[in-house]
């Protein structure tokens, strides 16, 4: 490629940093080697049939082995890649959008795959490898000594009531006592927090729903209240949502990865993302 692009091998020498006569006996070795000559007599300013061939197999080659080194930079410096997610809905709708947002606008060239799951299919996500990270609850005991599982952020329960509800008269936060178990509805995000208050309530709730769109739609149509962290719901103008006396009554949403397994540097880039922008989103709930 150097002899073709300059035409002489003393142009050709300096530029691969060889000799004139390292460059002739090169090109010799390649003649022997593909049976034919590359040149036309011996001034190296015109392709023979097979010169020309090898020439444009030469080209071929090493735009390709430019793009390989390219894609082998950007994958080492986190601008090439799939980073792989799997979150309980809230954080995939509530934390990880900002975080995302900033991933595309830095490194455009990184694939996001997010999968949006319960806790429980989080946690097994993880652990089997088909995720680099997850955002979940983890259990108070983890039985799997290959996952750890870090704070991410605390996520206040709110009570959540139709619009009209009496309860939108308080001038306080709602304590334990002011909540009817006649018109309580319970759902497993209750089993998030340990309260005796709490217990009686769901024990007592005449109605038990496990999706949070269909309880937010019960409780829109006047069906009763609810409890949901403070990032699974939005006040809307049928729904409100009103604090809680009890301080204790949280959920933490925890940052799972594989213990001691090193991330790829772009699934890296976004748990760093993730982390910076959960510790922005701790300081307004």
């Amino acid at each position: 490629m150097a002899v073709v692009d300059t035409g002489a091998l003393v142009e050709a020498g300096d530029r691969v940093g060889r000799t004139p006569a390292a460059v002739s006996m090169t090109l010799k070795q390649i003649e022997a080697e593909l049976g034919g000559a590359l040149f036309e007599g011996e001034r190296k300013n015109r392709l023979t049939p097979l010169g020309r061939h090898v020439h444009l197999q030469a080209q071929r080659a090493l735009h390709a082995f430019d793009a390989a080194l390219a894609q082998m930079r950007g994958y080492a410096q986190g601008g090439q890649g799939i980073a792989r997610i799997a979150a309980v809905p809230s954080a995939a709708t509530r934390l990880l959008p900002a975080a995302i947002a900033r991933m595309r606008a830095t490194r455009p060239g990184v694939r996001i795959d997010l999968r949006d799951i319960d806790s429980a299919a989080v946690i097994q996500a993880v652990s089997a490898g088909v995720v680099d990270f997850g955002i979940a609850t983890a259990p108070a005991s983890n039985a799997d000594p290959d996952l750890k599982a870090e704070p991410l952020l605390k996520d206040p329960f709110v009570l959540v009531c139709p619009a009209g509800h009496r309860l939108n008269a308080l001038k306080r936060p709602v304590r334990w006592r002011d909540i009817d178990p006649a018109e309580f509805i319970a759902n497993g995000l209750c089993s998030r927090f340990s309260s005796p208050e709490l217990s009686r309530l769901v024990e007592q709730a005449p109605l038990n729903l496990h999706n949070t769109t269909s309880l937010l739609t019960f409780v829109a149509q006047g069906f009763g209240v609810t409890l949901l962290p403070t990032m699974a719901v939005t006040a809307s103008r049928t729904v409100r949502l009103l604090p809680l006396a009890d301080q204790g009554a949280t959920r933490s949403l925890d940052l799972i990865t594989l213990r001691d397994a090193s991330l790829s540097p772009a699934s890296q880039a976004m748990l760093d993302l993730v982390l910076d922008c959960s510790r922005t989103m701790a300081a307004t709930i």
